[in-house]
């Protein structure tokens, strides 16, 4: 039999004596104007816990009988009666990020939010069809929480950890590691992997969530990874078995955060021990803590946006995204305005910038950490430079990080930054921030670099400083074909000099207004 209703209310007034299974009821959905309709099945030996969405129980609440919403993966929220912020969306997301069969999310309407939630299971799309979220009367935050945001997808750390000595050296740009018990371990698992920290509290070369691609021996697996660095025998490694989550996908979203400190501050998103989630199309204003805090393999972060966060001079507030112990990303055509940071890679390896812009870039649109990135490449990219600066605790470290066809007011890696390329980068002095305190980078328009295997070519700045706090590079440090109004200087006294016989190679560049050849020279 087919039932037809005006609302889901009215649905829930059939008497369940009355029903048999195979009715069919279609609510019309018009009580509200737009809310569309929704077909519901009768299975009268369900007793499946009313949602009041995808599970409704007739008036009486029998033991058993439920009408159950006909779907092929996609829900809209609005079946739960959100149609706009003034109803909270949190219970409708709980029920439908608890069911299973529910793959895609699908909110058609404004949507506020008063609970920060946390989500174990992948596979599954949020798609805000271009609508705003709120985050309106909010529960507070946690103290220094970064990971505190409306929508936390996270895998799961399970109970297996082996902690041991290497035995072995550990070579950098090799994919075997060793590890006790390797003939154990399963095939395709998932382990974060650590190694004792140096010095500084966070030096770590490397953390990263890894797979298992090959069982070599007892005592070796393949990954799949190179490791950037290399680590002494007697470093002593963790690893950590882990359920990623995997397979979410957010998008398509208008957020605006709330006025406020870190307890009423908002942002959308957090993934954690997560593989191949994806970002699209979330616009967003007015946050606190990244846009978007990652701690991901394998993903792709596009078309987002970051305007006038409410927040940019503590450390961790105001960036677009966040990228923490991430492998194999990519971040494109997005773009900032006011914030901290557009792209922050902490840890990070083999990732990808392409065609993003920050513009009132002062605390730097682009930088990493210095906790020992390494093989990252930005492509057509706008705003500041900045590489390995955020101090010792990290490491201070990266290496071989390129940099294609960028224009910015700052290009600043004079940190432990080996091997680091430039390529027809523009570094211009606008005049915009004459007078902002500039933290000993020098003035405006300057290139200040790490000469350890530093290599420029077609660059443009007022004025290049080379100093040197490593030396790991293999090749040497060469400036060409590049101009620079008031020239090049290599600094020669104090710790952060250029060391005698460091091959730097410096040919066919420009100085001056009118530009002059330099002298080709070698030191």
């Amino acid at each position: 039999m087919i039932h037809t209703v005006e609302t889901a209310a009215r649905l829930l007034e059939l008497p369940a004596a009355t029903l048999h299974a195979g009715d069919v009821a279609q609510v019309l959905g018009r009580l509200v104007p737009g809310d569309g309709s929704w077909l519901y099945r009768w299975d009268p030996n369900s007793t499946a816990g009313p949602n009041g969405g995808t599970v409704l129980a007739p008036a009486g609440m029998p033991a058993a009988g439920r009408w159950l919403l006909c779907h092929s993966g996609t829900v809209d929220a609005r079946c739960f009666g959100v149609f706009g912020p003034d109803v909270p969306a949190d219970d409708a997301l709980d029920a439908l990020m608890a069911d299973g069969s529910v793959t895609r999310i699908v909110f058609g309407t404004d949507v506020n939010f008063t609970r920060r939630h946390m989500f174990t299971r992948g596979h599954v799309t949020l798609d805000f069809t271009g609508h705003t979220v709120t985050a309106q009367g909010v529960e507070h935050a946690k103290h220094n929480d970064p990971f505190g945001a409306l929508f936390h997808f996270t895998g799961v750390p399970g109970d297996d950890v082996r902690t041991f000595p290497l035995a072995q050296p550990m070579r950098e740009l090799y994919d075997v590691f060793e590890v006790p018990g390797a003939g154990g371990i399963p095939l395709y698992s998932w382990w974060q992997v650590s190694v004792n920290s140096l010095a500084g509290r966070e030096e770590k070369e490397i953390d990263k969530l890894l797979c298992v691609t090959e069982r070599i021996d007892e005592s070796h697996v393949r990954v799949n990874y190179k490791m950037g660095w290399p680590l002494d025998a007697g470093r002593v490694m963790t690893w950590r078995r882990v359920e990623p989550i995997e397979r979410v996908c957010v998008q398509d979203m208008e957020f605006r955060g709330n006025e406020g400190g870190e307890e009423t501050g908002a942002q959308p998103l957090a993934f954690e021990y997560a593989v191949r989630c994806d970002v699209r199309d979330v616009r967003a204003r007015h946050t606190y803590w990244p846009v978007l805090l990652r701690h991901n393999t394998e993903y792709v972060t596009e078309r987002c946006s970051l305007a006038n966060p409410i927040e940019v001079v503590v450390g961790g507030t105001g960036y677009l995204t966040q990228q923490i112990h991430c492998l194999y990303g990519k971040v494109r055509d997005c773009t900032t305005s006011n914030a901290r940071h557009l792209n922050d890679f902490t840890g990070s390896a083999y990732c990808m910038v392409e065609n993003c812009h920050g513009d009132g870039d002062f605390h730097g649109a682009y930088v990493t950490h210095g906790q020992f990135e390494h093989d990252l490449t930005y492509v057509g990219n706008s705003g500041l430079l900045s590489f390995a600066n955020s101090g010792p605790t990290w490491g201070s470290s990266a290496k071989r990080i390129t940099v294609v066809r960028h224009t910015g007011f700052w290009g600043i890696g004079f940190a432990k930054v080996s091997d680091l390329t430039l390529q027809d980068v523009a570094v211009c002095r606008t005049g915009a921030y004459d007078g902002v305190n500039t933290e000993g980078y020098g003035p405006c328009g300057t290139f200040l670099l790490n000469a350890d295997g530093l290599q420029m070519r077609g660059c443009t700045a007022e004025k290049l400083v080379l100093t040197q706090r490593s030396r790991r590079a293999k090749r040497p440090a060469i400036v060409e074909g590049c101009w620079f109004r008031d020239g090049i200087e290599v600094v020669r006294t104090g710790e952060a000099a250029v060391a005698p016989g460091t091959p730097l190679i410096l040919r066919d560049n420009l100085t001056g207004p009118g530009g002059p050849q330099q002298a080709e020279g070698t030191e």
